[in-house]
Parts: structure tokens; sequence; C-alpha cells
């Protein structure tokens, strides 16, 4: 037989092709074995195929063929390796390297071509009768129903797929003009040009290379390996140095540990996520992930195309923040979505039974192809899509947490590691953030190695998925993290599926970025004992922030937005003050018996305040410290750091609130938090101030002061409580103002009191809101008329 009517590359052609790729894909040390295939070009793909059975027929790894050569027939017939045995052809390598999954019904479409054309081009195939193999090589993943056909045998697979191949075979006709033009072939019906391919089947054996079993075999060749991929260190060498770094620390680390550093899944991705060193993100804060997914990612409308528009963006929600069955629902939103994005988030416990099934969807990348889990295991885990419509790059990385810190949980062994071109992002999921350095399995080693061995030494960025009511662990592993800052640039954003409770370092929330700054108050700084300072959310409750962090120095986040769902939406936050003051709601609960109505009164001021309902929250939050000085310096964190006395007021304000005659006030002309409408007695405004750095006789003088300017105001009751005792007090009598000497009794230089200001205990109320048997506010305010009318009396 003859193969003159094929056209082989040539050798030079090869020599070039080899040599002159300035685009040859990088390759970490550290990696466990997923070679970035998708990366190289068409030709480049085809040509390291070629080399590699070239190298296994010249080892002896396979002995039933000597030869493998690349067809140079044009881009009408695809990209084939041929495998010829003594110059006769004895099988097919079909080269698909793209993005993504490859189907079945492609491939039964090139089957049907390449054998239409082995028709007319009898030297790509053994003649009629004799054997021939038939291998389809992927440069990524392959659909479960491909390789279950390709790795089996006889006839039957294609009987039960006649009606498949027979559309197949037309269309590859019909996608081919040679195949469309050629006499042979143009007159054929389907079940004719069919019949070409079925002639073939008794003696085909057909098989499947994907992305992971290529590895291993390039990885077996490293003259073929070091052709092919950019390898940016030696592992050996790098091994030593960390183990010499942890040496210098007290951390002694074996060498059988090397396996463990290198227990790295690196997805090489062609893709700059940033804009000149600005990277884009959304952090979901709180179990309600599915909500804010639902709108945040609405094409052309959703909140991240309204604050990124078509730029890539990184969106993180907690360890816990979805479920298992919500993987459906989640990937169909990111692939509907139409942008460029990262999305990270844990799914909290599952079964190995689950993790299994994982493993085996075409839909998810399983990122430890030799470890099956334990089906009656638990494990934690959680899901990181990658997204780049144009490249159709769309996948689905599951996660299995490495150290979860408890017995009854097992353990997966590999960190994820997506390297873009301009960044190195670490999805890092629930304890594997917080496991100390001196755990062997650290994702903090994997990420010094990583950081060793990055050449062109790109910024790292950890995303923690993390599910935490205490911040003292996540603290210490910020500080942990930044401190491998020395190799390169390194940072931290967290997104917290939990609640947290009691705060020493008072953030109440987990949620945000180490190191940052932010001069727009829409997230809350950290404490000057936290190292590095950073920016979390205000809101503890569920919400989000959008942000674009800007690294081209230090982290300082940009156009900060927070978010709340309103009626299952997403709707931009409360300002920070209001947010600030809803927040001290949950923070200082009322004490334990509580009257009811008095509860529904404080329920309602907190939903005004959530409604934007009072008219200045400021200036009401103002007057329960300082009353009516003037000029104190109160930022949001004095408002935070004050809570306990803020809402000692407000719950005390919910009392007085109750009868039909009060309703809540703060009109930034006039002194109060309530106005109260008395039927007898008119109108007069109520404050209540609590200040425990406060003199009582400094609240006495102020309220003088206050009561001498000028100006229509109604009578102003106060419930005052400070340092010192509070007895009723009518502000329009004794000696206040200590600046000058007191004026004679009845005298013209008297001070003129032309406001009414009335003094009554905090306390008081304190003492009955919380007792069932004490007078009904209605009565506690027709009491303090009564004193008030003693006051006036004397």
């Amino acid at each position: 037989m003859t193969t003159n009517d094929v056209q082989f590359c040539s050798d030079e052609e090869n020599r070039q092709l080899r040599e002159e790729n300035p685009n040859t894909p990088d390759l970490f040390a550290f990696d466990c074995g997923q070679l970035p295939f998708e990366r190289m070009g068409d030709a480049h793909f085809e040509l390291l195929l070629a080399d590699l059975y070239t190298a296994r027929a010249k080892d002896g790894s396979e002995g039933w063929y000597d030869e493998a050569r690349r067809l140079n027939d044009g881009p009408d017939q695809g990209r084939d390796v041929i495998l010829l045995n003594d110059s006769a052809p004895v099988g097919v390598i079909q080269c698909k390297r793209y993005n993504g999954i490859v189907y079945l019904s492609q491939v039964i479409q090139e089957i049907c071509k390449f054998f239409l054309y082995a028709t007319i081009k009898p030297g790509i195939a053994s003649p009629l009768g004799e054997p021939f193999r038939y291998y389809v090589a992927v440069s990524d993943r392959a659909e479960g129903k491909l390789f279950e056909f390709m790795t089996g045998s006889g006839r039957q697979r294609f009987e039960d797929l006649r009606a498949e191949f027979e559309k197949k075979a037309k269309a590859a006709r019909g996608a081919s003009v040679t195949l469309k033009n050629h006499p042979k072939l143009k007159t054929l019906t389907p079940a004719q040009l069919f019949d070409l391919v079925w002639a073939r089947l008794d003696n085909l054996h057909t098989g499947l290379h994907k992305k992971d079993d290529l590895s291993r075999m390039v990885g077996a060749y490293p003259h073929i390996k070091s052709t092919y991929f950019k390898l940016e260190s030696h592992s050996e060498k790098l091994f030593g140095e960390i183990k010499a770094l942890l040496q210098s620390s007290n951390l002694m680390i074996r060498d059988d540990e090397q396996e463990l550093i290198s227990a790295i899944r690196t997805e090489y991705i062609k893709l700059k996520l940033g804009r000149k060193q600005r990277f884009n993100m959304a952090l979901v804060q709180g179990a309600e992930l599915l909500p804010f997914m639902r709108s945040m990612l609405q094409p052309k409308t959703g909140t991240l195309f309204n604050n990124f528009g078509s730029l890539p963006v990184m969106v993180m929600g907690g360890a816990e923040a979805a479920a298992p069955g919500d993987w459906a629902e989640l990937n169909q939103l990111i692939d509907s979505s139409g942008s460029q994005v990262v999305v990270f988030v844990g799914c909290g416990d599952v079964t190995g039974t689950q993790l299994a099934a994982w493993k085996d969807s075409d839909d998810m990348v399983w990122i430890a192809p030799n470890w099956d889990p334990a089906p009656l295991q638990r494990y934690r885990a959680g899901w990181c899509w990658v997204k780049d419509p144009s490249q159709g790059i769309f996948n689905c990385y599951v996660l299995v947490e490495n150290e979860t810190g408890e017995a009854r949980y097992g353990h997966g062994e590999v960190s994820l590691r997506l390297a873009f071109e301009d960044i190195v992002i670490w999805p890092t999921l629930g304890n594997d953030f917080t496991n100390p350095i001196s755990n062997a399995r650290s994702q903090l080693r994997r990420i010094m190695a990583s950081q060793k061995e990055d050449s062109s030494k790109r910024p790292n960025l950890v995303l923690a998925s993390i599910s935490v009511t205490r911040l003292d662990k996540v603290l210490t592993s910020v500080s942990d993290h930044y401190g491998q800052r020395i190799h390169s640039t390194i940072a931290t954003a967290i997104a917290n599926s939990n609640r947290v409770g009691a705060c020493p370092t008072e953030l109440y929330s987990a949620t945000g970025i180490f190191p940052a700054s932010d001069v727009e108050l829409a997230t809350r700084r950290t404490p000057a004992t936290v190292n590095p300072s950073g920016r979390v959310m205000r809101r503890s409750t569920s919400g989000a922030i959008t942000f674009t962090l800007d690294w081209t120095a230090e982290l300082t986040m940009a156009a900060v937005k927070a978010h709340r769902l309103v009626a299952g939406a997403v709707a931009d936050d409360i300002q920070p003050v209001s947010l600030e003051f809803h927040e001290l709601f949950d923070r200082y609960p009322p004490f334990p018996g509580y009257l009811p109505a008095v509860k529904t009164e404080l329920d309602l001021l907190n939903n005004l305040v959530q409604s934007n309902g009072l008219p200045d929250d400021s200036g009401f939050t103002y007057r329960t410290l300082f009353g009516v000085r003037a000029g104190e310096d109160f930022s949001l964190e004095a408002l935070s750091k004050s809570g306990e006395n803020v809402m000692r007021t407000v719950q005390s304000l919910s009392y007085l609130n109750v009868p039909p005659a009060s309703q809540w006030g703060c009109s930034p002309d006039q002194q109060g938090h309530i106005r109260h409408d008395d039927p007898v007695h008119g109108e007069v405004n109520l404050m209540a101030w609590s200040n425990k750095n406060y003199p009582v006789r400094q609240i006495e003088g102020d309220l003088f002061d206050w009561a001498r300017q000028t100006g229509m105001h109604p009578s102003l009751i106060v419930f005052a409580q400070g340092r010192g005792n509070i007895t009723d007090k009518k502000l329009s009598d004794g000696r206040y103002d200590y600046t000058s000497p007191p004026a004679p009794k009845g005298s013209i230089t008297e001070p003129a009191i032309a406001r009414s200001v009335y003094m009554f205990n905090l306390g008081d109320i304190e003492s009955v809101y919380d007792d069932p048997r004490a007078p009904s506010p209605a009565q506690f305010m027709k009491d303090i008329f009564v004193r008030k009318g003693k006051l006036d009396a004397q």
C-alpha cells in the first residue's frame, strides 16, 4: 500500500514549530500534574501528541506502531496525528484542543469525517478488514458519555447510535468543501455515507486521552515537557528553600512532606482579571446567598453589571452560604450572566456519596483525580466557577476542605490555584484558611511555595470562605498570611456565612479585605491592634459589598457600595450612620422582661431607621450622648463604641413612646427625641441623655445655657443619667454659668430664660419598663407632669 496521497508535515516544519513559539505556557514546579494543554495553539497540541507517541515507540512503551506523523492536509480535514508501522497507517489521534468539555456528538462527527476522508485518501487508514486504532486527545475535559463510548469495545455501541452517526455523517460532508464536492461522496444518502464508516467497525479499536492521563504521560518525558511548557523553577530546590525557611522559625518539616506541599491543582487561565491592577470584587455575607446571586448576576441589569459593566469580577460567599442542592441554580445563574466572573462559595456539610457524584459529573472539575472520597464519610465542600465567554471557559471546580479541625469530618488533600495573567488566586475553604503553618497540610505552606516559584511575582489574593462566630483565629491567620509579603504581595478577601458575636476588637463582621483602606466609610476600619489593618462590612447580618480593589501600591478600596436585600432584591444599603445605629439594636438587646408594648415601639424605631423614616439619624443618636451640647466629635467609630449608652436611652425612650400622645421625631432644628402632645399640658419634647463620662453638673449647665438661647421651642423634658445623682429640676433657677459673677435675683442683669427645661432621672424609666406591675407609660407621663407642676410652683 502507498501513502502518496497523504501530505505529512516535514521535520523542518515541526522543528520550527517547536522552537519558534513565543506563547509557550508557564508552569509552576509545585503542581499536581494538570498541564494547561488548552493554552497551547492547535498545531502545538497536535505536535506534542506526535512527539509523545514517537517517544513512547522509541522507548518500547508501545509496540504496535513505530512512527507518529502530523498530517498537513489543511484545516478542512481536521487535526490528526497518523500512527504508522513500517510506513503503513495503523492508527490516528484526533486532537481536540480548546477549553471546556468535548462531547460525544462532536467526536461522532469527527469519526465520520475521518473515515469519509479515508475513502478518498486511503493512505490515512489501514485497508478494510485490518485492525485500526482511533484515539481522541482532548486538552481539557470529556463528557462522560464520550469516555464510556471511546473506552468501550464491540459494535453494539455503534449500533445504538446509528441514527446519530447517519446525521453526523451528513453534517461532516456538508462542513467540508473537499468531501461535499467529491464525486464518490456527493450523491450518497446519509445511510450510504455511514455505511462507509460501518465497514470499519469490526476491526476498530477506540481510546481517549483526557487532561489527567495526558499530563501523566507528558510528565514521564521531561524533554517534551520542557519543550512545550516553561518550568518556573525546580521543585527540589524550592522545597529545600521552604524547609530552611520554616526551620528558621523553629518549625520542623520532614522530607516526605514535599508531596503535601506540592498537592496543588493549578488552572492556568489566559485572562487578565484586573485593569491596571484594579480588581473588581463582591463579597456576600450571611446564609442568604441565593437571593443575592439571583439579583446580582442578572445580565445587563444586575448589581454586578450596574457597578462594573462588562469588566471581570470576583464574587465570594461564606463556607456555609449555600447548600449542596443549590448547585444547579447557581450554575445556571453564573452561566447565563454573560460576564467574566470568578465565583467561590462553600456549601457546608456533604456526604462522600455526593462528592463521588460530583467527581463523575460532566459539569464539574474534580481537582484530585487520584482520590475517591469515602461514601460513608462526611466532608466540607464548596465550588469555584471560572467563566470567560470570550474564550469559551466555563468550569466549576469542586473543593474539599483539607483540614477541618474536627475528627468527625474527612479531609481532602489538594488546593486549587488559579493562575491568571496578572494575579494568582487561592480559593480557600473554611478551616484551611485558619489552619496554622505548623500543620503539614497548611494552605499557607503551599502559598509560600507558590510565591517563591512565581518568577513574575504576581500578587496573590487569598479568597477565604469561612463560617465563624469568633475572630481570634481568623485575625491570627490574616496576620500569618500577610507576613509572607516578603516574597510577593499578598492580600486576603474574606466572606463569612455566619455572624460574629461578642468581639473584643469591636469588628462584629469578618467579611472584608486585609490589608486595605477605605475613605468612603461604607466599611468599618479595623482597630489599631489588628495587623494588617483592614476593612470589614459594617453590617453584621446578611448583606454584601461591591468595590474595586486598587493594587497599584497599598491596597485601597474604591467605589465601595454596601448592599442589602429588600423584598428579595439587592438594593443599596442605608447610609453608614443609619446602618451603625441599626446594628446597635441587635448588639445591645433589652434585658429579659422588657414589656411587649415597649418592645413593639423599639422595633418600630428600628424599622424607621432601616427605612430612612427618621429625618435625622445622626442628630437622634448624637442627642442620646451629648444632649443639647453642640460641637462634639461623634464619628461612626465613636457611635459604635458608645452603643451601650445609646441603646440605654433608646430602650427608655421606647417606653415613653407607647402612649398615643407620643411619636418619634428628630427635627434638625429642635431638641428632643419624642414629640408629646398632651391634651392638658400641651406640646412638649422628650429627650433621653445618658453619658457616663459627663458630670451631672455639666449636664445641668448645658441645659441651662440652652434654655437662655432665643427662639421658640416647646418645653423640653430631659431624662438624664451621668456621673452623679439626678434630681428633679427646672433649669431656670440656680447658678450654672461659672464664667461671670452671679447677678442679683430680680435685677435686670438676671439671665432671661427663653425656654423651659426640666430634668428627671433616666433611672426612673429603667425601673419600670420591664415591670408589668409598674404604672403604664401613659400613667408614668401623667406622674411626670405632676412632678413638672411642682417644679413650676417653686
